[in-house]
């Protein structure tokens, strides 16, 4: 049975993005600014709100090599929930022109996906969208298969000016052994010291200097950081 646009919707997002790295006590202090010149996401909550991903890469690791040479043209594959429970699941595929991201989505359901970590990419053939039909050719080419799950917390911020979206994340964990997408209580292990934490500024077109100087003022200095790269320790240890 297909499945029409209507159910299976599909999203492209072209976006820049700097990346700062900061520590919990930062992570509070910038809170409380933003909140004063910003939106809170509505799932913020207390202690932000859970990410969990399951990126695949080829047999070749052709896409966490490209990472790690910096090559500027490159993509990643995941699968995305904010809920183990989740019926419905985010298929993305990010690619990467120097500061430039494009990023395209399609809404999965949670039995296709499972059939997608289990590398029966013909699940997708079902959507009728161009970005399902897309990322099943990419996926069939290259043979790709699970590589890394990355889980973390997030609290995010948001103005309409240039669609302006600072994010917080904190307490990383991975496995790259361990990819049931939907536990309850997944295996993982902590990619940083507890005190670590990651900003990410994502905007269109340019950055206003209003916030700008906000980020200017505390000091932080640019990382090309990648929690991506980083929840690959264990083949990056001792594979490489």
């Amino acid at each position: 049975m297909e499945i029409n646009d209507n159910e299976s919707a599909s999203l492209e997002v072209s976006r820049y993005e700097i990346k700062f790295i900061l520590n919990l006590l930062e992570v509070s202090r910038l809170s409380q600014a933003l909140k004063n010149v910003m939106l809170e996401d509505s799932h913020n909550g207390t202690n932000g709100y859970l990410i969990r991903s399951l990126y695949f890469d080829t047999y070749g690791e052709t896409d966490f090599y490209q990472k790690i040479a910096g090559i500027e043209n490159r993509k990643k594959i995941r699968l995305r929930i904010y809920n183990p429970i989740a019926e419905q699941v985010k298929l993305e595929i990010k690619r990467k022109f120097a500061n430039e991201q494009i990023k395209k989505s399609a809404i999965i359901s949670r039995y296709d996906a499972k059939k997608l970590i289990a590398c029966e990419y013909g699940a997708l053939l079902k959507y009728k969208n161009k970005t399902a039909r897309m990322i099943y050719h990419v996926m069939h080419i290259n043979h790709v298969r699970p590589a890394v799950l990355v889980e973390y917390r997030r609290k995010a911020f948001i103005h309409p000016t240039n669609n302006i979206r600072i994010t917080l994340d904190t307490d990383i964990r991975s496995s790259e052994t361990y990819f049931n997408l939907f536990t309850l209580n997944p295996v993982l292990t902590p990619v940083e010291e507890f005190a670590f934490a990651l900003a990410e500024v994502k905007y269109d077109a340019f950055l206003m200097r209003w916030l700008s100087d906000l980020l200017s003022d505390y000091g932080f200095n640019r990382s090309a950081y990648s929690k991506y790269a980083m929840s690959r320790g264990i083949f990056e240890r001792f594979i490489l």
